[in-house]
């Protein structure tokens, strides 16, 4: 919903604001008087608009460039003043943008004028809040490979001066604004996700939990009800719920529904980690959800029908055919020093078998030492070297890669791939890799994307038995999506929230801030 007085304030403007050269009541004689008026006021825009130097009205630097096009394409006539419907679309607009996680307000200026504000500098306001709430929903408010240096999709494109002069010529602003968001149900999930979390937010902070000894099941502490009344402030336990200061199977209950959606060990025992999630404020979870919009909005809006996608700090990969989920597994992603990017690419083929040929920045800060320490390391792990600082790991139980690699080309080499560890799928928090993702079921995957006439399930098993590489091509090239989203709305519907594990959501936060001059971030991917 819009804020009510935001729109109120909107429509007592439009009421007061009356048509350049009205004065009196209407009549044949005014139109003259309005034709100059609005004569003066392109002249106005021609001036304003015509230099190089960049352009301020009201202390507010403008955007020129797109304000030259948009006017250009509008004759230099006035776009807002005079055309009441417009400015009270674009409030809305800009009033319903909070839904969205924007805070985007009409300039007051434009509003209520002052010294030096005329029509043609209002109208400019005007134009350049437009612009901005266009371009913030299509394409977000950061370039995010201006602030990351391991971020490989780009940023939807989207002229907004175009847009907006074509949607003018329609006269449909509403529909318009409203069009430009993302579509999609994940999207539209965190919107409502966002909402609620304001709701919560607004009716005051949740219980804060004292740190001590970890409370399990059974056991009587003081901090019990604290715990409840916590799961009750987010909904994990109804308002009503019984207890004392007694641990009992109920709260129990909701806390591994808690853990789980945090990505904490699913134990239904509250100790640090957990303690540490329910002491998050509210007010951050708000923050949160609205960085992880603006991350949608600065993604491709297709994804197509069917692909992988892969959300790097919920550790999870999901396999989407015709629109729905067919398949879900946990993975292993890069560790903070050693960052999984941000990815779109397709599966090109399945290796059976696949040799490790070990990176550069890992043979020499991990291999050479390894090697000096003990000349027999390499026989003792099936690896061979190839020349300076090349070295090879062959196939077989060791190859950290597996039995089974999904290639799918990319500027940083990062793939999908099967692993010698099966049992730290255990764990809750599997940041563990050097950047590549490792699959809980990589055969399954593997199975899914080639031709079933040619390869069932046991000629792949056979193939592996055989020790033999074998590069297969596949018959589903999906496309795969390594993505970063810390909330999201599970297949359940719940809001799950993830660790910010490589800084990404805190770099976006001081960008938007204007707190960091973007070129400047870098992420550790550059070291691999």
């Amino acid at each position: 919903m819009r804020p009510p007085f935001v729109f109120a304030a909107f429509l007592a403007f439009l009421c007061s604001w009356a048509p350049l050269g009205a004065a009196g009541a209407p009549g044949a004689a005014t139109r003259p008087a309005a034709a100059a008026g609005e004569s003066q006021a392109a002249g106005v825009l021609q001036q304003l608009l015509g230099g190089t130097s960049p352009l301020f009205v009201a202390g507010r630097q403008l955007d020129l460039e797109s304000l030259q096009r948009l006017y250009k394409a509008e004759d230099f006539s006035l776009i807002w003043v005079g055309h009441e419907a417009r400015i009270a679309a674009l409030a809305t607009a800009l009033a319903d943008a909070a839904e969205d996680g924007l805070d985007m307000a009409m300039p007051a200026e434009a509003q209520t004028g002052g010294k030096g504000i005329g029509a043609a500098e209002r109208d400019l306001l005007l134009s350049d809040a437009a612009l901005r709430l266009a371009r913030a929903l299509a394409a977000g408010r950061v370039q995010p490979q201006e602030i990351e240096d391991d971020w490989a999709i780009p940023t939807p494109a989207f002229d907004a001066a175009e847009a907006l002069a074509h949607a003018l010529g329609g006269d449909r602003l509403g529909p318009w604004f409203a069009a430009l968001a993302p579509q999609h149900l994940r999207y539209t999930q965190l919107k409502a996700a966002l909402a609620h979390y304001r709701d919560l937010a607004r009716a005051g902070s949740w219980p804060k939990i004292p740190r001590g000894a970890t409370i399990k099941l059974g056991m009587a502490d003081d901090r019990v009800g604290l715990v409840r009344a916590r799961l009750v402030a987010e909904g994990y336990l109804p308002a009503d719920a019984p207890g004392d200061n007694t641990f009992d199977a109920a709260l129990e209950a909701a806390v591994r529904a808690y853990q789980l959606r945090n990505g904490i060990v699913v134990d239904g025992a509250v100790g640090p980690k957990t303690v540490a999630a329910m002491n998050v404020p509210v007010r951050a979870r708000v923050d949160q959800i609205a960085l992880n919009l603006e991350r949608w909005r600065e993604l491709p809006r297709d994804f197509g029908k069917s692909y992988i996608l892969v959300n790097v700090p919920g550790e999870q990969l999901e396999v989407v055919q015709d629109g729905a989920t067919v398949m879900t597994m946990k993975v292993i992603v890069g560790d903070p020093g050693h960052p999984t990017p941000v990815v779109q690419s397709r599966i090109a083929a399945v290796t059976i078998n696949p040799p490790w040929r070990v990176p550069l920045s890992i043979a020499r800060s991990e291999i050479v030492p390894k090697v000096k320490a003990d000349p027999r390391y390499l026989e003792k792990n099936e690896m061979v070297m190839k020349g300076a600082y090349l070295f090879e790991q062959l196939p077989g139980p060791k190859n950290p890669l597996g039995r089974v690699k999904l290639e799918m080309p990319n500027k940083f080499d990062v793939y999908l791939h099967d692993t010698s560890t099966h049992g730290t799928f255990e764990r809750a928090a599997r940041a563990l890799s050097h950047g590549c993702v490792r699959m809980e079921e990589a055969r399954e995957l593997a199975a899914y994307v080639l031709d079933p006439v040619k390869w069932t399930s046991g000629d792949i098993a056979r193939a592996i038995d055989s020790g033999e590489t074998r590069r297969l091509e596949v018959m589903r090239h999906l496309r795969v999506e390594l993505l970063y989203f810390t909330a999201f709305v599970d297949a359940d519907g719940a809001v799950e929230f993830r660790d910010d594990i490589y800084g990404r959501d805190k770099r976006l936060r001081a960008a938007l801030l204007g707190e960091i001059a973007t070129a400047a971030i870098k992420s550790a991917q550059a070291s691999r």
